[in-house]
């Protein structure tokens, strides 16, 4: 997952997005993000992201969305902050 110019590897059965350190895998600091905002959800092969009850949600084209299969290319916005999903490692340059 590519998340402000940094990549970071789903490799658990449940990663958490939040605004708190202490809550989440990945912390994001903004009023707008719940402790608990989001997972990825690995199920078998597939990834889902997940909302945990946020205020204000994860979007997908335009649409909010939960408990939304992850494909290779997705890109989804809680709040301002892009979530860009590949499976595809990236080139190390």
């Amino acid at each position: 997952m590519l998340f402000e110019g940094q990549w970071y590897e789903i490799d658990k059965e449940e990663f958490v997005i939040g605004r708190g350190q202490k809550f989440s895998d990945l912390a994001i600091k903004d009023a707008n993000i719940s402790r608990r905002h989001a997972s990825v959800v690995r199920r078998g092969h597939d990834y889902f992201i997940k909302d945990l009850g946020s205020t204000n949600g994860i979007e997908f084209e335009g649409q909010r969305v939960d408990n939304h299969k992850v494909n290779d290319g997705s890109v989804y916005f809680l709040c301002d902050h892009e979530l860009r999903f590949t499976f595809t490692p990236p080139n190390p340059s």
